[in-house]
């Protein structure tokens, strides 16, 4: 008697093995395969952050340029009085 319970539990004791490492092997494709998603994953993530900076560094650049356009204008307006100024004499002198 005691052998056969011996036998039957050697084996359960193998299908039991077998089972486990099924389900580690199981585990494992399915850690890898969330590796492999994430993966994808961070590389989307990266490169809406690198789009999210070139947008950043765009609008700053943006700023600058229409600060400087003002800046022209401004200077052009100033130009433009001083011509007159300097015809409105001129013509006065003439006269």
């Amino acid at each position: 008697m005691q052998k056969v319970l011996d036998q039957h539990e050697y084996e359960f004791m193998q299908a039991y093995n077998i089972y486990v490492k099924k389900k580690e092997k199981e585990l494992l494709e399915m850690i890898h395969e969330l590796e492999n998603r994430n993966k994808n994953n961070n590389l989307l993530d990266q490169k809406i952050k690198t789009l999210e900076s070139s947008v950043l560094k765009l609008r700053k650049e943006t700023e600058v340029s229409e600060k400087t356009k003002e800046s022209l204008r401004q200077n052009i307006r100033d130009f433009k009085q001083r011509l007159d100024q300097e015809k409105q004499e001129k013509d006065f002198y003439h006269k």
